[in-house]
Order: C-alpha cells, then sequence, then structure tokens
C-alpha cells in the first residue's frame, strides 16, 4: 500500500481487494503504484482499466461495476451528464479505449499539476466523441439492413439489398467484425407461464441508498436501472411465475424496503410483454463523419409537427412473438436447459450445447426444434453504439391506447423501445430513449412539452445492473408443467 496516504482511499482498496479476491494483481498496478488518490478524474481512469481487464463473463466485474458506482460520482460539463460506471461501459471491449486511458494515466504521473476535473471531463467527451465506427457506403447499408429487419441470414438479407449473395456475405463480416452489434434473445414469457414485474423507487439526490443487495436476493431478479432527473430514481426488473400470490409478495417487498431505507415514493407495475416494440433510426446518423443529424433546435417542433414522412422508412418491429394467445407450457427439463444455455451464452450453437450438456446431436436438433416450432425464444441484433448516446426511461399513464402512434412519432430518435404496463388498476405506457449526449437536455424539456400532465416519471439512466439471466429451473415442475412458487423467492426466507 506504499504511496497510498489517504486513509479512505486505503479501506476502499481493501473493499475492491475483497471483491476482486485473488484477481486483483492488475487492480495493484493500475492504482497503488500510480499513487492515485480517491476522487480525482484518475480514480475513474483506473477504475475502467480494472474493469476492462476482468473477464465480461466473471462475476467480479459486476461486482466491481456496483463498487466502482458505490465510490464515484455523477458530475455536469457543459450540456453532458457523466455518470460513472455507465459513461464507460461502450468503451469496455475496445483495445484504443485502454491504450488511450492509459496513456492519459502515465501523462498525468509525469505533470507537475494535477488533473482537473473540467479538463480531464473535456478530455473524455473528446475522446468519446472520436470512437465511432468507420463505414462506407455498402457497410452501413448492411449495419443498418440487420437492424431493421433483424436478420443476420444473407439470403434473407439480399431480399432487401442491391448486392449479391458474395458480397452480402463479405459486408456482413466486416461488420460483425467492427463489433457494433450485439447479438442478444428474447424470451416469450407468455409461452414460458411468466410475467415481467417491476419496482419503481424515488428518493432525494442526497440519500445513498444500496438497493441492490435487497433486490438481487430474488431467485427472478432480472436487472436493476438507476438514474436521475431531480431524484434519485431505481427501476428494478422481476421475471416470475404468472401466480396470484406473485403481485401481493412483490407489495410487501416495496412497502419493506421503503420503510426500512425511508424511501418516500414506490409502486409496483406489471409489462405486458405481448405489446412490445421496437425501432433503429440510424438513417439519421451521418456515417461519413461520426455524428448525429438531429437537430437540437428542430426538435420540439419535430415532436409537435412531425413531417410523417421523415418517419415512414424507419421500421417498427411489431411485438417479438405475432402469436401471443397463451398456451400452457410444453417443455421438459432438457428443454429448459437448453433454453437457458442459449441465454447465458447469446447465440445458438448445437456444437456448444452438445458439448456443454453433455446431449447427443440427434436430442439437441429435437430440442431446438421443439423451442423455435413454440416460439419459445428468437435472436434479436442491438446496435452497440459507442458514438453518443444516452437511455432515457418514461412512464405514461392513459396512453397505452395510442401506443403505435406515439412510437412511430418518437422514432426519429435513435432507438425507441415501447411497452405497456399495468400499476395498481391502471395503464400506462413504458417507453426507453437512446439519445445524442449532446441533445439530452434538450430532449427531456421537449418530451415534457410534449407529453404535459402524462408523464408519471422520467429519468436519465446512469447506471445498469444486469445480470446473465437465467430460468429458474430448479422452481420447474415437469410432472405438472407449471413452475413451483414459494413467497421466499421473494421476501427471502425470514419474512
Amino acid at each position: 500500500m506504499s504511496g497510498i496516504t489517504n486513509q479512505n482511499l486505503v479501506i476502499r482498496l481493501e473493499e475492491a481487494e475483497k471483491i476482486l479476491e485473488d484477481d486483483y494483481t492488475q487492480f495493484h498496478s493500475i492504482i497503488v503504484d500510480n499513487y492515485i488518490q480517491y476522487e480525482s478524474p484518475l480514480w475513474d481512469i483506473a477504475c475502467f482499466l480494472t474493469f476492462y481487464e476482468l473477464s465480461p463473463k466473471s462475476v467480479k466485474r459486476q461486482k466491481w461495476v456496483e463498487y466502482w458506482f458505490k465510490f464515484s460520482k455523477t458530475r455536469r460539463y457543459k450540456n453532458l451528464v457523466y455518470m460513472v460506471p455507465a459513461s464507460y461501459v461502450a468503451l469496455s471491449d475496445l483495445r484504443k479505449a485502454k491504450d488511450f486511458f492509459v496513456d492519459l494515466l502515465e501523462q498525468s504521473r509525469k505533470s507537475v499539476k494535477e488533473l482537473a476535473w473540467e479538463t480531464f471531463l473535456s478530455i473524455f467527451y473528446q475522446f468519446r466523441a472520436s470512437v465511432k465506427p468507420s463505414f462506407n457506403k455498402r457497410e452501413f447499408t448492411v449495419f443498418k439492413t440487420i437492424l431493421d429487419r433483424q436478420t443476420m441470414v444473407s439470403s434473407e438479407l439480399k431480399d432487401y439489398l442491391d448486392i449479391d449473395l458474395s458480397n452480402i456475405s463479405k459486408y456482413k463480416t466486416i461488420v460483425e467484425y467492427k463489433r457494433v452489434l450485439h447479438q442478444g434473445i428474447s424470451l416469450n414469457y407468455h409461452k414460458l407461464d411468466l410475467s415481467v414485474y417491476g419496482l419503481m423507487f424515488e428518493y432525494p439526490l442526497t440519500k445513498d441508498i444500496d438497493l441492490y443487495s435487497e433486490l438481487s436476493n430474488s431467485v427472478f431478479f432480472h436487472s436493476l436501472y438507476t438514474g436521475n432527473v431531480g431524484c434519485r430514481s431505481a427501476l428494478s426488473y422481476f421475471v416470475a411465475p404468472r401466480h396470484k400470490k406473485v403481485e401481493e409478495d412483490f407489495n410487501k417487498l416495496s412497502k419493506r424496503i421503503s420503510k426500512n431505507n425511508h424511501i418516500p415514493y414506490s409502486r409496483i407495475l406489471r409489462f405486458l410483454t405481448e405489446t412490445r416494440l421496437k425501432s433503429f433510426n440510424c438513417g439519421i446518423y451521418d456515417f461519413k463523419n461520426g455524428h448525429w443529424t438531429l437537430n437540437p433546435q428542430n426538435l420540439q417542433f419535430t415532436l409537435q409537427d412531425y413531417d410523417s414522412r421523415l418517419i415512414e422508412t424507419v421500421p417498427i418491429l411489431t411485438r417479438d412473438f405475432e402469436n401471443c394467445d397463451y398456451e400452457k407450457l410444453k417443455l421438459n427439463k432438457t428443454g429448459l436447459d437448453i433454453l437457458n444455455h442459449i441465454l447465458a451464452n447469446m447465440h445458438l450453437s448445437i456444437r456448444d450445447i452438445v458439448s456443454d450438456l453433455g446431449l447427443t446431436e440427434k436430442e439437441v436438433k429435437k430440442q431446438v426444434d421443439n423451442l423455435r416450432k413454440n416460439e419459445l425464444y428468437k435472436l434479436r441484433y442491438n446496435p452497440l453504439f459507442v458514438f453518443g448516446l444516452k437511455h432515457i426511461i418514461i412512464f405514461l399513464h392513459d396512453s397505452h391506447k395510442n401506443q403505435h402512434e406515439i412510437h412511430k412519432t418518437l422514432s426519429f430518435f435513435p432507438e425507441v423501445y415501447s411497452e405497456q404496463y399495468v400499476s395498481k388498476g391502471k395503464n400506462g405506457l413504458y417507453i426507453v430513449l437512446r439519445i445524442p449526449y449532446e441533445l439530452v437536455v434538450d430532449a427531456i424539456e421537449s418530451l415534457t412539452n410534449f407529453f404535459k400532465g402524462k408523464i408519471e416519471n422520467l429519468f436519465i439512466v446512469d447506471q445498469m445492473i444486469t445480470t446473465r439471466y437465467q430460468l429458474p429451473v430448479d422452481r420447474y415442475e415437469t410432472v405438472f408443467q407449471e413452475w413451483k412458487y414459494s413467497s421466499e423467492d421473494i421476501l427471502g426466507v425470514d419474512f
């Protein structure tokens, strides 16, 4: 611990070592050997470099994100919001980012003057703006078509592209190499006899509450998003069996957490996953110059009196699963294990499933065919944007009947996701927008004016704690073809 004189930092270093257990050599070399002081810009650089070195699949990486978030502050620079660690996440797999921050760390060590926050934030955002994929016209067209049509199958892409098949494969390989696409899995919760719930909390910015520790104890925990606009907001997702006691127990959990932490506002939501809509508008991205062409001065006018012709070309991906009629779950444990394997690895590989689960190729193909036939999952493609987009989450009351119209109006933004929800017997509309960093303040003002009187909650996401969600297979009764449920799964053993 030589060179570190700040006692608070020493305590934090010890906590960090416990998180990383025996794997903290890199942590020592980055923080201790560089004489980094707590709450300096170099602290965040060091935390990022430690995060970079940890395996994306490691549980330690998620614990490190929580630790980093706990001991860092949100700051503002001009019209931009610096939120840690969310501001860095999109850079986490880029060698260019590691090299840049290592170099900045070395320069700061050699400098006589301490690196000021104002200087650092200016450098940070200049770098963020410079990290953008370079496309030629054909590559960008393939990238955009993959998102719009949600397919990577060359023969299917050919139907929408004026490119011969061999060249489509070539450009698709280039796009994959640029690492601008993220492949995920969308589950048909309806057919899996599961429901998605949300627990929403709002509390003063001055309060420091660790909600994750308590919420993540549930076997049904999925993810947690935190942020702020005037107050702290926390939205956690749970995927639980469709059981009459579930909502009652979530209500008890919400009341307990609110009471213990003196949280003034909380509520429970049940999302109607069969209403999911999504759209991507990469057409407003200038791939040659690397910036979004959305004009902040036109933002409010676009919302109030938008020209439908401007967004007619933006495909809205209607609900993931068109046939959402409720059907009794018909799966055995092997089928669920395979579905979990696909979830964990975010892709389908017959060879990997055979190897990892010890099954025969014949059995795996049979089970996968059954999953496909019953539309229990779909592969989904999302842009892994490293060129300046921020999440805004909005809850609108009494707007569910106009979901498609509202979604279409908002589809001039780079990315829109919408879904209906029910809370206390009332319907509403849940919207997630991806907005260029420099437009966040303007967008919030315009959205507030446009949805005047309709907004229940709105916040900018500053932290996303997402687990590699797995189905609670051990809660599934294959004999009765149903999920077991106990209040302990949500409330804990001491409820």
